[in-house]
């Protein structure tokens, strides 16, 4: 079953409604679609104020928790959600807030 898993992972021939999101926000910059290129082997949705994307391995997890800081732009700018969850199913899991705060904030 876990093998069956990675292949429908590895094997998603069109992107889900929050890829295409974070596709659509850089369109206008052709490098980032090169960057972005392991977050077309997820598993992207929502959930419980969350956004969960499941990763194929801990070294796709490690590839994809690079790109957060892209990632965290487009999903923060429509409000999606208070967290990012990176996941390798039955392994790994990573949360990360959805708004990081800046410096000057927690002087106040």
């Amino acid at each position: 079953m876990h093998g069956e898993e990675t292949v429908r992972l590895r094997g998603l021939a069109q992107m889900d409604r929050l890829q295409q999101l974070i596709f659509s926000f850089y369109r206008e910059d052709p490098r980032m679609e090169g960057l972005l290129e392991p977050l077309r082997d997820c598993r992207i949705r929502r959930s419980w104020g969350s956004i969960r994307i499941e990763c194929m391995d801990a070294a796709h997890l490690e590839l994809v928790s690079a790109l957060l800081i892209h990632l965290r732009l487009p999903l923060a700018a429509l409000g999606l959600g208070r967290q990012i969850v990176l996941r390798v199913p039955g392994s790994v899991q990573r949360t990360y807030p959805m708004h990081v705060p800046f410096h000057s904030d927690q002087l106040a």
